[in-house]
């Protein structure tokens, strides 16, 4: 009723000389439509700065990159939600993405600190629970990488764990992963010092981007970083900046926290680039970390 009063008011304002004045409808007729054409110009003119606005908007918003994480789960205490999409729990369905353990989210927020408008998939492979982690199966580690793809649309999947085993089920996944352009960045593990010979999969797969570990001066491979033709880049791994399950800052050295700086990058330039491809986006990141022995 309110807007029929204000219609009643702008009508009324017509200068009451015209009330007796035979011309009357003609002259009510003429006003009214040059405040209907007043209107539609005005809201001609509106529309067209609603879409230029918008349009201008939409330049300056960022490509939204998908990255999985395929870890222990993300906090949202130490991560902020808006970075972090719908996942799942692979060890227990039943259970939620939220990190029980603290390694998921130490690699979120490393990836975070490169990339910040990236969007996080927690896709759960290990939960800690009565003092035990219980993890996932081979097969199960396969199907949380095509998931990643079919389901979660990710980009990047960055996998901070390794088996010490080729597995066909993991080899075929990463392999279904170039396929569909997105990018595999796997830590190249911290037993070079109980075991150097070993070799970490899906690390050492030839269609994955594994990531060893520098000295924090990043002169040297760290002591515990897995080495070898095999690894395809080596970034600082030594007292990197993370987040705990509860949002407090603190450092952590591993190749896991390399890998994680890796796909923090990877994210970056990917949003910057969206048409690059798997293997240009890969060899660049080679490059960039070109670190000569």
């Amino acid at each position: 009723m309110k807007g029929t009063v204000l219609n009643a008011e702008i009508l009324w304002t017509i200068p009451s000389c015209f009330r007796y004045n035979n011309n009357m409808k003609k002259v009510v007729k003429d006003i009214l439509r040059r405040k209907i054409i007043v209107i539609i110009i005005v809201a001609f003119i509106s529309s067209i700065c609603i879409v230029g606005c918008k349009g201008e908007q939409e330049k300056v918003n960022p490509t939204e990159i998908r990255v999985a994480v395929i870890d222990t789960g993300i906090s949202t205490k130490a991560i902020p939600e808006e970075n972090i999409s719908e996942g799942m729990n692979y060890v227990d369905t039943e259970l939620s993405t939220e990190d029980t353990y603290g390694h998921g989210t130490a690699v979120a927020s490393i990836i975070l600190s490169e990339a910040p408008n990236a969007q996080l998939v927690p896709l759960v492979s290990n939960v800690y629970e009565d003092g035990k982690i219980k993890q996932v199966k081979n097969d199960t580690l396969a199907e949380m990488i095509k998931d990643a793809i079919d389901i979660y649309d990710c980009q990047i999947i960055n996998l901070s764990a390794g088996l010490i085993l080729d597995k066909d089920s993991v080899r075929n996944a990463v392999g279904y992963a170039e396929e569909q352009g997105v990018l595999v960045v796997a830590s190249a593990g911290n037993d070079y010092e109980e075991n150097g010979a070993v070799k970490y999969y899906p690390a050492a797969y030839e269609n994955v981007l594994a990531v060893g570990s520098l000295v924090k001066n990043g002169d040297e491979i760290a002591s515990f970083s897995q080495r070898g033709d095999w690894v395809d880049t080596y970034i600082v791994g030594e007292e990197i900046p993370i987040k705990t399950l509860s949002g407090n800052e603190t450092t952590g050295d591993g190749t896991s926290y390399s890998a994680a700086k890796v796909t923090g990058m990877a994210a970056k330039e990917l949003e910057a680039d969206p048409t690059i491809s798997v293997n240009e986006l890969r060899e660049k990141l080679v490059q960039k970390n070109d670190w000569k022995g």
